[in-house]
């Protein structure tokens, strides 16, 4: 039975990319491994699968009892798929904080509080002796490059710096300009509906007795956004969460527009910013480390 290894649903660049670097690993080392995904591929995804000449993952949409499974760049059942509880996780991978996945039998479990789910993989590659080749260094140096938006994001560490520079003289590439490149590809919003935007990178969380909901956008066209607030927010209102919160990152400038559906006290208490639809949250890019700690503990004060 080959190993099934996938990411989250709404699948970013990470959850792509590990999901392929960490099938291959597998099959470096003598695993059937199937790479899969749990929806649609975003367009900055797309790009680094054609720049790099690799095909996607297989697409599923649930997993059935007796299925062998392995778990990258999350580890909670509400990201995953549907049916995993009946599944057998033999592996979780991943860079995110410890969620609620109980197993009947023991597993393999790396979590690693660095930046990016690839930069584990690439340490996973060194300490097997497995070959990085041009394409899969490609595919590492990418997710890493996303997730740490150019090593400008607070949840960078100096072992994703690392990794990322040795991978991007595998790759065969100027990390900075192709960053740029990759976040230009993948960040135009044209032709994807208001609803599809605020899920694009959407993630749910229980805080408290609340469900709460945080999507993040990382665009170069802040304006074609919020000249169209009065239709997120009529969206974002539409929603069963008790809270939803749109974060607009403005990858230059280094900070968050926010849009929300919540008490104003909570925003201006979690982000030390005046309560307005639209504000701006200087040098607030990461929903890991500055959204879901600065909102966690006001939400639980409900």
């Amino acid at each position: 039975m080959s190993l099934l290894v996938f990411g989250h649903k709404n699948p970013d660049t990470d959850s792509i990319c590990s999901s392929l670097v960490m099938t291959n690993l597998k099959k470096s080392l003598g695993v059937d491994a199937v790479s899969c995904c749990l929806g649609e591929l975003r367009k900055e995804a797309e790009f680094v699968l054609n720049y790099f000449g690799v095909e996607g993952p297989k697409l599923i949409e649930s997993v059935r009892e007796g299925d062998l499974c392995c778990l990258v760049d999350h580890n909670e059942y509400g990201q995953s798929v549907d049916g995993l509880e009946n599944a057998t996780i033999v592996e979780i991978v991943d860079h995110h904080k410890l969620g609620g996945i109980t197993t009947p039998a023991p597993l393999s479990v790396t979590l690693r509080p660095v930046g990016c789910t690839n930069t584990i993989l690439y340490n996973m590659y060194k300490e097997n002796g497995v070959e990085i080749t041009k394409p899969i260094a490609g595919l590492m140096l990418s997710a890493i490059l996303s997730d740490t938006l150019i090593f400008r994001s607070p949840t960078t560490t100096e072992e994703d710096i690392a990794a990322g520079k040795d991978l991007a003289k595998i790759a065969g590439v100027d990390y900075e300009a192709y960053g740029m490149e990759m976040f230009k590809a993948g960040t135009s919003l044209e032709g994807y509906s208001i609803e599809e935007i605020v899920n694009m990178d959407f993630k749910a969380f229980d805080m408290g007795s609340k469900k709460v909901g945080i999507g993040q956008v990382m665009t170069l066209d802040i304006d074609s956004v919020l000249s169209r607030k009065d239709e997120y927010l009529d969206y974002i209102n539409s929603t069963d969460y008790d809270m939803l919160y749109l974060a607009i990152t403005d990858i230059i400038n280094e900070g968050s527009y926010l849009l929300y559906k919540s008490p104003d006290e909570i925003v201006k208490n979690a982000f030390k910013v005046e309560p307005v639809q639209g504000a701006f949250v200087e040098g607030l890019v990461s929903r890991k480390k500055q959204l879901v700690p600065n909102l966690t503990p006001e939400v639980e004060k409900l």
